[in-house]
């Protein structure tokens, strides 16, 4: 769904510092986001608010298993 905001916890796409865009899950933290990676072992992305920009908020998955 496209949109430019989110609440904590949702699965946003978003674009860090005008150059990588990103699937995350999306926390507000004290002192700007936390982008959450769905992979465990993946550390977290900390950014201030203007270094994000949110494209939309996924609704949806579809997965094809052949």
């Amino acid at each position: 769904e496209k949109t430019e905001s989110a609440t904590n916890g949702q699965s946003v796409v978003c674009l860090i510092n005008n150059e990588q865009v990103t699937l995350k899950k999306f926390y507000i933290e004290k002192k700007g986001v936390r982008l959450q990676p769905a992979n465990p072992d993946m550390e977290p992305i900390f950014l201030k608010n203007e270094e994000v920009q949110i494209l939309g908020v996924v609704s949806g998955v579809v997965r094809n298993f052949n």
